[in-house]
């Protein structure tokens, strides 16, 4: 998906401990930088790789499930198909393989115009046996292989942040909250990874779009009602959950930053995700003590891909 000006979007981030967690998360996002040919992660520019870890664990510190390795060897071929973030075209990776409870998500930078960032799940082309495939598509998560899609398990997918804008909010300590100018480059980095991890764009988020409403069980139970969806794949824009802002709205404006709200969760949670609850109240306290809490401000942006 994609923001354009003036707005973006934001993340929630709760640094979890491991003890203070109903259960462990297991999934990994790795950053892969081969394809950041403008170096805009790379070089002088490699500090900018810590936001993009830092937007990650808003998903790592919360997403329990266990994804299956996709292992090409012999007639098992899996090809991974993703847009290049430094070029925009359609590319395919021969003979991949992806790590158990990894996803890789190829990251860079090119001339976006107006838009701040677009990003979106990868697909595949491969050969092999039913298992393979089926595992390839699913990574372990039946409900992805329904004739009814209900859960999503790709393999990652691809984000490319706008190279030309120099409006860009680079924080250097995204585990505090200040005043700043420009456009969230952590706020948006965490919208566009949830488009990756299929808010927007997975079929299980699409069978749960009914009339211009989002139908997901975990939603409704948090607002009582089906909140209206955007025809890009957001919520409506001003959506907010206990005060706030939903992250994956469509906007955002300069110096802002938003958190992943638990409304936004409430969505993973219906296309698939298994999200762990947040901590009780004592052990937010003593995490607090040591850890502090991500954050973000944000306020706008416009579809994807």
């Amino acid at each position: 998906m994609k923001f354009t000006y003036p707005r973006l979007l934001g993340a929630l981030l709760a640094p979890l401990l491991a003890a203070g967690q109903p259960a462990a998360a297991s999934v990994d996002i790795r950053f892969d930088y081969r394809y950041d040919s403008s170096n805009f992660f790379t070089g002088a520019n490699s500090s900018r790789q810590n936001i993009l870890d830092a937007a990650a664990s808003v998903f790592e510190t919360r997403f329990q499930d266990s994804l299956t390795a996709i292992t090409s060897s012999g007639s098992n071929r899996f090809d991974a198909n993703f847009f290049r973030p430094d070029n925009g075209s359609l590319f395919s990776i021969p003979a991949y393989s992806v790590d158990a409870d990894q996803i890789v998500v190829f990251a860079g930078a090119r001339n976006l115009g107006r838009t701040l960032a677009t990003g979106g799940p990868g697909g595949f082309t491969g050969s092999g046996s039913a298992d393979f495939l089926d595992n390839a598509a699913g990574r372990g998560q039946p409900g992805v292989l329904l004739p009814v899609e209900t859960d999503f398990g790709r393999w990652g997918g691809s984000l490319s942040f706008n190279s030309a804008s120099s409006n860009w909010y680079f924080d250097p300590d995204t585990d505090t909250d200040e005043s700043f100018s420009g456009f969230d480059f952590y706020s948006v980095a965490v919208h566009e990874l949830a488009h990756v991890l299929g808010f927007g764009s997975a079929d299980s988020f699409n069978n749960l779009s009914s009339g211009g409403l989002f139908t997901g069980s975990a939603v409704n139970a948090l607002l009582g009602s089906n909140p209206s969806l955007t025809k890009e794949g957001h919520w409506v824009s001003g959506l907010s959950y206990s005060g706030q802002e939903a992250a994956m709205d469509p906007t955002i404006a300069a110096g802002q930053r938003k958190h992943f709200t638990e409304l936004d969760y409430a969505a993973m949670r219906d296309i698939g995700w298994e999200v762990s609850p947040v901590p009780e109240a004592e052990t937010w306290a003593l995490m607090l003590a040591g850890l502090g809490v991500l954050g973000w401000r944000v306020r706008g942006y416009g579809r994807g891909i």
